[in-house]
Order: C-alpha cells, then sequence, then structure tokens
C-alpha cells in the first residue's frame, strides 16, 4: 500500500484556503505557494537519514549528525516550479532536477518534452522528491516515477498541494509492493473528485496559469 501522508498544519489549511479562492491575484498566489513549500519542506526532510559527525565547537568536540544521501528536487514542469523554493531555502545542497510534461487533452496522458538529472553513479543513495501542486489522474507522476525507476533509482517522495482519490488510487495500482517500499506521498489535501475533464474538484483551478497569469 502507497504511504499516504496528509499533512496537517493551521498554517498550510490558511495558505490553502488562499490558493482555493478565485479572487486571489498572481502575486498573492505565488507568495501563497512559496510560504506552503517551505512547511511540506519540514515534513518531508524529517523523514530523511542522517549519519553521525563530529565537531569542534569553541569549546570542544561535540557529537553532530549530517544528511547522509544525497537529496534530488524534481519538479514536474511548470507548476512544480512554484514549490522549490522553500526545499531549496531549508536545505540549500539539495539538487535540483527538472521534467516537462504536458497533458494531452484528449486522453490525459503525459507527453515528455525535457528531462535533465544529474549525473549520480551511486543511484541507491539518492532521494528524489518529486513536486507537482496538482496529483489529478496520476498520470505525470506514475510517468516521472517509472522514468526514475528505470534508471535504478528507489527512494522516491511525492509531494503535491491537492489530490484526487483517483490520481493516489491509480499511482498505488500501478506500482508493486517491493516498488513502493521506499515510496511516500505528501499532500495538503485530498479532495472529492476528478471531473469528466481531469479537474479536481473543488480543486484550485489550473495552478500552472494562476501563479504565470496565462
Amino acid at each position: 500500500m502507497l504511504k499516504v501522508n496528509e499533512v496537517n498544519h493551521p498554517l498550510l489549511a490558511h495558505y490553502l484556503t488562499i490558493l482555493r479562492e478565485k479572487t486571489t491575484a498572481k502575486a498573492q498566489f505565488k507568495s501563497s505557494l512559496e510560504k506552503i513549500s517551505y512547511i511540506l519542506a519540514v515534513e518531508v526532510f524529517s523523514h530523511l537519514k542522517s549519519e553521525a559527525k563530529i565537531v569542534e565547537t569553541p569549546l570542544m568536540k561535540a557529537k553532530g549528525s549530517k544528511i547522509k544521501n544525497k537529496v534530488v528536487l524534481l519538479p514536474i514542469l511548470r507548476a512544480g516550479l512554484g514549490m522549490t523554493e522553500g526545499f531549496m531555502e531549508l536545505y540549500p545542497e539539495i539538487i535540483v532536477s527538472h521534467i516537462g510534461l504536458y497533458r494531452d487533452e484528449e486522453n490525459l496522458k503525459p507527453v515528455k518534452y525535457y528531462f535533465k538529472f544529474p549525473q549520480i553513479k551511486d543511484k541507491e543513495n539518492v532521494n528524489v522528491i518529486i513536486v507537482d501542486p496538482m496529483v489529478a489522474t496520476g498520470g505525470s507522476v506514475i510517468f516521472t516515477v517509472e522514468y526514475l525507476l528505470s534508471m535504478g533509482i528507489k527512494n522516491i517522495s511525492i509531494v503535491s498541494l491537492i489530490s484526487a482519490p483517483e490520481g493516489i488510487n491509480s499511482i498505488d495500482k500501478r506500482f508493486s509492493a517491493q516498488e513502493k517500499e521506499n515510496m511516500a506521498f505528501y499532500t495538503c489535501k485530498i479532495d472529492e473528485k476528478l471531473n469528466n475533464k481531469g479537474y479536481i474538484l473543488p480543486g484550485l483551478g489550473d495552478a500552472g496559469d494562476r501563479m504565470f497569469g496565462t
């Protein structure tokens, strides 16, 4: 079973409400999305593995820790860009990759037009965090996870603002128990359902359009 974490935080709920409001201006939409990304980043980063490290304080040696694995942030373009700020600010060492997908409006399936990923040899010790504001049908996330698994990457987190039950179920059914063992799903809210055009209800509209004003 896919590990689904519906993150509960009063500020997160506050800013998500601003994003849902149809009269929210572009600047406020972008600002609220960035603030949410900080809250989600704290939750996701809390599950990273660490290792011991000894440091010299001004007075003596002290036991500490550092993040063990390489961490790659993978926003699904273009809306995923709005969720990168919090992750990059909290952990500047994070590597930022990109995948560009758009949805075929006839069959609702993703089409890839861009992919850039760092050259990492030890892929088993890499944590990849996929960020996509809206997980509707789940097609874009499934496509991205399949791509990562084919590269030998196993530790995958999926982070969204709003998700539809249909999308979560599709992701859960697509991957085996073994593949999902090191996979986790984080979302602010699981909404009611999809409409006949594949949009989340009640949702917040098209996150990319609202963020970039297109």
